[in-house]
C-alpha cells in the first residue's frame, strides 16, 4: 500500500532568525536618521513635506541595505511598508518641538520596522502582504482624518 504524506502539516511556517531587537534598533536608527536628513534638506528646500518625502525615500534605502548587512529577513518588504505608511511623517509633526519630533521619528519607526517585520517573518508571501497593505491603508485613512 502507498502511503500518503501531507507537505503541508508542517508546523514551521515562520522564520527562525528572527531578532525583534535587532529590527527595532534598526528602525529606531533609520527614525533619527529620518530627522537629520529633513533638517538637512529643509534647508535647501523651502517645504518641510516635501524634504520629509525626500528623506522618506533616502532613509527606505538606507533601511534595506543595513538589514541586508544584519541579515534580517525580507528587508524590501519592511522599508516598504514602513515608508508607505510613515509618508508625511514630517508635516505631521512639523508643530512640535524639535526633541518631541525626534522622539516621535525613533519611536513611529521603531514600531513600524518592528511591526512589518513581524508580519513578513511568515513564509507564505501572499497572505503577509495582504495583511501588510491593510495595514497601511488603515494607517493612511487613519492619518487623513
Amino acid at each position: 500500500m502507498a502511503e500518503v504524506i501531507i507537505e503541508d502539516a508542517e508546523p514551521q511556517t515562520f522564520s527562525a532568525a528572527y531578532s525583534i531587537w535587532k529590527v527595532a534598533s534598526v528602525g529606531a536608527s533609520i527614525g533619527l536618521l529620518y530627522w537629520c536628513l529633513t533638517a538637512f534638506i529643509g534647508i535647501f528646500v523651502d517645504s518641510i513635506n516635501v524634504s520629509g518625502d525626500i528623506a522618506t525615500i533616502l532613509t527606505a534605502t538606507l533601511g534595506v541595505v543595513i538589514m541586508l548587512r544584519l541579515s534580517i529577513f525580507q528587508p524590501l518588504i519592511i522599508a516598504l511598508a514602513s515608508g508607505l505608511a510613515l509618508w508625511s511623517l514630517a508635516g505631521l509633526t512639523s508643530g512640535l518641538v524639535w526633541f518631541e519630533i525626534i522622539a516621535w521619528n525613533i519611536l513611529l519607526y521603531a514600531l513600524a520596522y518592528t511591526l512589518f517585520s513581524w508580519i513578513a517573518r511568515y513564509n507564505r508571501v501572499i497572505p503577509a502582504l495582504a495583511i501588510i497593505t491593510i495595514i497601511i491603508i488603515a494607517v493612511r485613512v487613519a492619518i487623513s482624518l
